[in-house]
């Protein structure tokens, strides 16, 4: 039975001669594996193009989705065409960041609409801004964390510190190395509960930018174990200055 399929491509890894495994975070179906294949043949009608990271598609998935296994990915056609993020050189850096965060923490077979749609419109509005992103990757790190099940939770109003390990701001230092900095915890504080828009408002510099990365990145490593070296937000230094 053929089904149509929305989705996000987070991998794809070749297999054979002319042939890839294509892992992709769907609508429909929460995380799956596709075989396609003779993509990589000069002869192929599914060019190669459609399945680099982070691009999403809307295609033909021939066979059910099964636990283990690969079913077959056919027709594909783009969800959405990028129309400034492949030309421009920031945006470009973070949604590599994306790709990599993404295939590290979507590993769940089930559906899940609001995720994807967290997703597919926070990259859309990454697309179609023209200026005022630099906070973007803060902002769906944090919100990433919402839907993983560990967004971080406001504390007592004299809250000095922002505890990694227990999720939650706490009035006195921590005994252990993870925790904010009393400054850093503010902005953290001043970043919770806020649209996109809000969010890319707040003033920050771009020290303050990568200490806060920084801290959320080895916040999801403590709680969601999946998530290794990240590499790709090394780049984002440049980018979040």
């Amino acid at each position: 039975m053929d089904d149509k399929v929305q989705g996000l491509v987070l991998q794809a890894i070749p297999y054979g001669d002319t042939s890839l495994v294509v892992k992709v975070y769907t609508l429909n179906y929460g995380l799956q594996s596709y075989l396609v294949k003779g993509v990589r043949s000069r002869a192929s009608r599914n060019h190669i193009a459609f399945f680099q990271p982070m691009t999403f598609l809307h295609y033909v998935q021939k066979g059910s989705p099964k636990p283990s296994g690969l079913a077959y990915l056919k027709d594909p056609e783009l969800l959405y065409a990028y129309q400034s993020i492949p030309l421009v050189m920031n945006k470009s850096a973070i949604l590599m960041y994306l790709a990599e965060l993404l295939s590290h923490t979507l590993t769940q077979q089930e559906r899940n609409d609001a995720l994807f749609q967290f997703v597919y419109q926070s990259v859309v509005w990454l697309d179609l801004v023209d200026a005022n992103y630099a906070n973007f990757p803060l902002y769906f790190t944090l919100e990433l964390c919402r839907f993983l099940g560990f967004y971080p939770q406001t504390g007592p109003q004299q809250a000095s510190f922002f505890d990694m390990m227990e999720g939650h701001f706490v009035s006195t230092e921590p005994p252990h190395p993870y925790y904010f900095s009393k400054e850093n915890s503010l902005l953290l504080a001043s970043l919770l509960n806020k649209n996109i828009d809000e969010v890319s408002a707040i003033t920050l510099s771009g020290v303050q930018r990568n200490a806060l990365l920084d801290g959320l990145i080895t916040f999801m490593r403590l709680h969601a174990p999946v998530v290794k070296a990240l590499q790709s937000h090394e780049v984002l230094r440049e980018v979040l200055r």
